[in-house]
């Protein structure tokens, strides 16, 4: 277990040259950008020690600490800030979307029609030798590239002696094969669950595509991973942040197997980027009763931080629950279709009081803003929503309106927006999903950051990859794919981008006194970039190179090994 000292603030303070005191790294010679306070701090060196933070200041007095066995990093002009923490994404998930056939569209895969659909699973099928009646897994097709959802059809001509699943890049939406459907038992006379969809032909016959939770007959129904093949993608999956400048990473919406997994990795000392895990609320019951207790703060790495609870499904996709009607419907829609909840307003009141009652920590995703209705309605229902510190956090906050900013901002919600759908998907919101005047607003951080609310950014990886940087040039800049800019008046500096990277996203995990700023006695969380993102253009923050990141004093990830 990692050991955090109280008394590095008071030894920091004292000049002694001595074993219990020196340096174990200085760094300096480049931007050293703390991230302390509302506007833009530097400071000329930093010393780590035992893992920790132990003085930040000035060379001269950061070299009074130095021995000959100081390591004396020269940044050679590149910067130094506090470890990325991406606040809301899925490490387990990632590790097996990196473990699958990679869908995605340019910029992160090749699948831009249905054509690359078909032979990127072919490659996958003769790449690993799967035999008749293997399941093949996809993940990443993303409909604001292709001409619509690909069907079962598509699917079986890539193959009718495979099971076939393939994964919407929003993770909300799965498209079988004929082999798969009947496996899973889907078939016409099958009926929508709640908060689900199986979509239809005129006829009455599924064609494949399955919404939200009409998802779940297909996935308990695949064969899963031994726990050895887990742990190799769970590596690397934190290779993959690592790689990206991520010292703390978030499991949202952990299941069983997702928590037997992480326990297992802490176990055997594998951990070795920080995973903070929200179980998904419904699944509690008295057969899975993690204990929260215990890992209310890390135990080799992992940390359950509280819960998690889906409202409602994804924009790109158009299952989010909107007040307003999607501005194009989907194939088989009407006009006023405006996607659909996941539970009732009385369910969602009993999983946020039961949330309350034991003092969790809440996310709520909310993509848009009917669901974020329903999660606000909710929280004003409790007694006294301010009566305690428990930093609720509206995920997503894709379409939330200004009236919903004045009920977080009363309700000490914090909002934490999925920044890389304006560059993503923001074409495809403004021309299909929303239309111009809703798409431009899409993630509207500007408006929580000019009410000097504290929010946060992420990735909700896999869904993209956990590239943070291009989340803060997206949040910045709001340029799309085509490279129109949307909604100005929501763009971020490139400070407001990195606070809600670094210090904002410690105060949302509860983890401001140890992470989230270049401070004496905080863990020496670091990354090193090729720039400071403060002081380039804007437009080339997304060209930032990750030097190295560094967790609690050791480098994890260098761009030269």
């Amino acid at each position: 277990m990692r050991v955090y000292s109280p008394l590095l603030p008071i030894l920091a303070s004292v000049f002694i040259p001595s074993a219990a005191f020196a340096a174990d790294t200085l760094y300096f010679g480049g931007s050293i950008l703390t991230m302390v306070g509302n506007s833009p701090s530097y400071a000329e060196a930093l010393v780590t020690k035992d893992g920790n933070i132990s003085f930040v200041g000035t060379y001269d007095e950061a070299k009074a600490l130095a021995t000959d066995s100081t390591e004396m990093l020269d940044l050679e002009g590149a910067a130094l800030l506090p470890g990325l923490i991406d606040s809301h994404s899925h490490v387990t998930q990632m590790g097996l979307a990196l473990s699958v056939a990679n869908l995605a569209a340019p910029p992160y895969g090749l699948a831009d029609d249905f054509e690359g659909v078909q032979q990127t699973l072919r490659q996958y099928i003769d790449d690993n030798q799967i035999p008749k009646g293997g399941w093949v897994l996809g993940i990443g097709y993303d409909t604001s590239i292709l001409p619509d959802h690909p069907d079962s059809a598509i699917l079986d001509a890539v193959s009718t002696e495979h099971p076939i699943l393939i994964i919407h890049s929003s993770g909300h939406i799965g498209v079988v094969n004929s082999l798969a459907m009947e496996m899973s038992g889907i078939s016409a006379d099958s009926e929508n669950p709640q908060g689900g969809v199986i979509q239809k032909a005129a006829d009455g016959t599924p064609n494949g595509v399955l919404e939200e939770s009409a998802m779940w007959p297909v996935m308990l129904n695949m064969p899963q991973p031994d726990m050895a093949q887990q742990l190799d993608n769970l590596e690397m999956s934190l290779q993959e942040y690592a790689r990206n400048g991520i010292t703390s990473v978030q499991d949202g919406r952990t299941t069983p197997t997702d928590l037997a997994l992480l326990k297992k990795a802490a176990d055997d000392g594998d951990l070795w980027l920080d995973v903070n895990a929200y179980p998904a609320i419904e699944l509690l019951n008295e057969d899975w009763n993690p204990d929260f207790a215990h890992f209310a703060d890390y135990q080799n790495g992992l940390k359950l931080g509280g819960v998690k609870l889906n409202l409602d499904g994804s924009l790109p996709g158009m299952t989010a629950f909107s007040s307003q009607p999607y501005h194009k419907p989907p194939t088989g829609q009407t006009a006023d279709y405006h996607g659909y909840p996941a539970w009732s307003g009385e369910q969602i009141e009993g999983f946020i009081n039961k949330a309350w009652d034991n003092d969790w920590q809440i996310l709520i995703h909310t993509n848009a803003d009917a669901a974020g209705d329903q999660m606000l309605d909710a929280i004003k229902s409790l007694k006294d929503a301010t009566s305690k510190d428990w930093r609720p956090v509206m995920i997503h906050a894709q379409m939330a309106r200004e009236d919903q900013f004045d009920d977080m901002q009363a309700l000490n919600i914090i909002p934490s927006f999925e920044m890389t759908h304006p560059f993503m998907f923001g074409d495809y919101y403004m021309d299909t999903v929303l239309g111009p005047e809703r798409g431009a607003r899409n993630n509207p951080g500007g408006s929580a950051a000019k009410r000097d609310m504290l929010f946060t950014i992420h990735t909700d990886a896999p869904v993209v990859v956990p590239d943070v940087l291009m989340t803060a040039w997206t949040g910045v800049n709001r340029a799309t794919r085509s490279g129109q800019i949307i909604g100005e008046d929501q763009r971020l500096t490139a400070y407001q981008a990195m606070q809600a990277l670094t210090s904002h996203a410690a105060y949302q995990n509860f983890e401001e006194d140890i992470k989230g700023t270049l401070e004496v006695g905080k863990l020496a969380d670091l990354v090193i970039l090729s720039a400071d993102p403060l002081a380039i253009d804007p437009m080339g923050i997304r060209d930032i190179e990750v030097l190295e990141t560094i967790k609690a004093g050791e480098t994890v990830y260098s761009a030269d090994d």
